[in-house]
C-alpha cells in the first residue's frame, strides 16, 4: 500500500505539470472572461497592427537639428571674432552673441575715473528682423560720474526708392502695463 500511494502523488503531480505546460490550454481558458476586455496575448503576437498601437515607433534620431547646430557655430564665431577684436581694441570694444536666445551685448568704452571716462554698454535683442536696443552711459570727468539711461530703440533695415537703409526708431513716450 505504501507503494500505491507514491505513485498516485507522482501521477497527480505529473498531469498538474503536464496542464501547466500547456500555455495556450491556460490562456484559451481564461479567455473567455478577458476577452471582452481586451485582446488576448496571443492574437497581439499574431496581429501587427496591434502592436503598432501597443509599441509605436520610436524616434530614429536624438541629435540637435541642422538649425540649431547653425546657430551654435555662428554664436561661437561671433564671440571668437569678438574676443579678437576686444585684444585689438585693448578692451575698449566688447561683444557677446548668444545666438539661440537672439541676443547680443556690445561694449564700447575707455578712460580713466580721474580725469575722463566714457562708456556705452547695450543689449540687442533680435526679433521680426528688427533689434530692439537698451542702452546705458556712464561719462565720469574728474571723479565725478554721470549715468543715463537711454529710452529703448528699435532699429531695422529698410530701402527708400533703391537706397538701403536704417531705420531707428526712439519712442519718446512708452506705455507699459
Amino acid at each position: 500500500m505504501r507503494g500505491g500511494g507514491t505513485a498516485l502523488a507522482v501521477l497527480i503531480a505529473t498531469t498538474g505539470l503536464a496542464a501547466a505546460d500547456d500555455h495556450t490550454s491556460l490562456l484559451l481558458a481564461d479567455a473567455p472572461a478577458q476577452k471582452a476586455a481586451a485582446p488576448s496575448l496571443l492574437a497581439a503576437a499574431t496581429d501587427p497592427d496591434l502592436l503598432e498601437r501597443r509599441w509605436p515607433t520610436l524616434p530614429s534620431d536624438h541629435a540637435e537639428s541642422e538649425q540649431d547646430v547653425i546657430v551654435d557655430h555662428l554664436s561661437a564665431l561671433g564671440n571668437t571674432l569678438a574676443q579678437r577684436m576686444m585684444l585689438l581694441s585693448d578692451h575698449v570694444i566688447g561683444l557677446s552673441v548668444d545666438g539661440r536666445g537672439q541676443r547680443a551685448r556690445l561694449r564700447v568704452g575707455a578712460g580713466n575715473d580721474h580725469y575722463l571716462a566714457f562708456n556705452i554698454d547695450s543689449d540687442w535683442y533680435f526679433s521680426d528682423g528688427k533689434a530692439r536696443i537698451n542702452a546705458h552711459v556712464q561719462l565720469g570727468l574728474a571723479g565725478h560720474e554721470l549715468n543715463v539711461q537711454l529710452p529703448a530703440m528699435e532699429m531695422e533695415q529698410t530701402s527708400y526708392h533703391g537706397d538701403d537703409g536704417v531705420l531707428l526708431r526712439l519712442p519718446l513716450f512708452e506705455r507699459r502695463w
